[in-house]
């Protein structure tokens, strides 16, 4: 019997699709996207909502009116479609930076490289101290203010991107001082996600600060209220009182992963995800995603099938608008849809 090491799994993945290099030519352009101009093409999951990329496409406006050049506007992609896999990102959240020919002129890949910052972008097309030659000759205004766009949006994509790093094997293990931000790698939703955290990180704040993942709420931050269920090791876990680097390599599924565990695709639900909209599980919804992953846990576990016995395996998650009964009727209706 052989077993799998994710480190290894996730290198593999990484050298199967390898994301185009800059200098590469697209190998295809979105809708909205023509040649003859600089253009921003950004893949991102299919749970993310694109209006947090506002301020970036604001920033950007300022940014053109400033160089009297013409906004660019990215060009959204989910990255589960088929020009995802030409570009070599899917399942990735990246942004890339095309010039007027087509090719890459600047890139993040989410997970796989660390991002360089705006500042970066703009010092390769600053002028020297004489100003008389451009670090990187060929730059347009205009290239650089898509470059600069590509740039926010990056940070838009992910709050924390930054913090993101991709860890490279090092000869003899590194002491970190007591404290001291380090490399965390976990496994969330079969992804494999390198962060750099404070030992006293959450797991609940390194979901949604750093890997933007955002399903798991935030609702007492004590333990009490259950909105931050997660599962590790298949088991319904309480992420705010878990410390992320005591689930390093460790499998952790989040409501944002749910349905794939049922086999379902980014489109489907889980049936307890249908099951609650069909019995009016929630009202607000601030609970729901916790109650959920409790309830997928509680089948699973060795509990009565008496409606008490429900209401008994779920006291440790509450809602506050009081949807009880339509909650227990969801896990009874998939509990005996499973026969």
């Amino acid at each position: 019997m052989t077993t799998s090491d994710p480190d290894r799994d996730g290198e593999d993945t990484l050298a199967a699709q390898m994301p185009i290099a800059i200098g590469d030519q697209a190998p295809g352009l979105p809708a909205g996207c023509e040649l003859g101009a600089p253009s921003v093409v950004v893949f991102h999951a299919p749970h993310w909502d694109p209006t947090s990329i506002e301020q970036a496409r604001r920033y950007a406006g300022v940014s053109a009116r400033l160089a009297g050049e013409p906004a660019v506007a990215p060009a959204l992609v989910r990255n589960d479609s088929e020009l995802a896999a030409t570009f070599g990102v899917s399942g990735y959240s990246a942004v890339f930076v095309l010039d007027a020919e087509g090719r890459v002129s600047w890139r993040h890949v989410t997970g796989l490289e660390s991002l360089s910052l705006p500042v970066v972008a703009a010092e390769a097309v600053l002028e020297d101290d004489e100003g008389v030659t451009l670090r990187r000759s060929g730059w347009t205004r205009r290239e650089f203010i898509a470059t600069a766009l590509g740039t926010a949006i990056a940070l838009a994509l992910e709050p924390t991107i930054a913090r993101t790093q991709t860890l490279a094997p090092t000869a003899s293990p590194r002491v970190f001082a007591p404290g001291e931000p380090q490399p965390v790698t976990l496994m969330v939703n079969g992804k494999r996600i390198a962060l750099t955290l404070e030992p006293r990180v959450t797991l609940l704040d390194a979901l949604r600060e750093y890997a933007g993942l955002t399903g798991s709420k935030k609702g007492c931050d004590h333990g009490q209220c259950g909105a931050c269920t997660v599962h590790i090791d298949g088991r319904r876990v309480l992420s705010c009182l878990t410390l992320a680097v005591m689930a390093r390599g460790k499998p952790i599924t989040t409501i944002e992963g749910l349905a794939a565990t049922a086999g379902g695709g980014s489109e489907a639900l889980h049936p307890m995800q249908r099951a609650f909209i069909e019995h009016d599980g929630f009202q607000c919804g601030y609970c729901t995603s916790g109650q959920i992953m409790s309830a997928v846990a509680v089948l699973r576990e060795p509990w009565g099938s008496s409606d008490d016995d429900v209401r008994e395996a779920m006291s440790g998650n509450i809602c506050r608008c009081g949807a009880y009964p339509g909650i227990v009727a969801a896990v009874q209706d998939v509990r005996n849809a499973r026969g």
